[in-house]
């Protein structure tokens, strides 16, 4: 097909109109992306919140968590402690106030026997859950079976803070965390 003279110079005399009329579409496109992509990091920056919110939780759970199984390896160590009962505690009211370590109770020496160092242990985790854990405090119940000792060991914490970065309600939470395990 041939195109006449006329007709190609009637193209050209539009494409100046039509160019102007386009000029500011690839700006438009521009700023249209950029509104969805920030929208897109606004929603990835939210949910990144979210997870570090809850991952507060879940690091209370883990402490948690070691705090029972320390307790259960130190009663393991005193297998007579643990089987005569010296390590079975109720859960307390509030958490431990003591604002210092308990005194050292090591080895056979200074009068320290199986009661003694059930004791100093009971001390020293109960001072150690209330100070890593908010409001932390535990108990632990002990059961003589015809081979070994049954043992249950409950850490309760205050994991209101947790729940109320998570957007429930800011009334206090307390979570309740068990371990069984048996002595021989």
């Amino acid at each position: 097909m041939k195109t006449s003279i006329k007709e190609f110079s009637m193209r050209d005399n539009l494409l100046p109109c039509l160019r102007q009329r386009t000029a500011g579409f690839s700006l438009l496109e521009v700023l249209i992306s950029l509104v969805i992509m920030s929208v897109g990091l606004l929603g990835i920056a939210g949910l990144m919140t979210g997870s570090l919110k809850s991952n507060d939780s879940a690091a209370m759970r883990t402490q948690a968590t070691a705090m029972a199984y320390n307790i259960i390896d130190r009663m393991r160590t005193n297998v007579s402690g643990a089987t005569n009962g010296s390590y079975a505690t109720t859960m307390p009211a509030a958490p431990s106030a003591a604002t210092s370590v308990p005194a050292t109770c090591t080895g056979s020496g200074a009068g320290c026997t199986s009661t003694t160092l059930a004791t100093y242990d009971v001390n020293q985790w109960e001072y150690e859950l209330a100070h890593a854990l908010p409001q932390g405090r535990g108990s632990i119940a002990t059961a003589a079976t015809s081979n070994a000792t049954a043992v249950t060991v409950t850490v309760l914490w205050n994991d209101s803070r947790a729940k109320q970065a998570l957007g429930g309600a800011p009334a206090a939470s307390t979570f309740s965390l068990t371990v069984n395990a048996a002595l021989q």
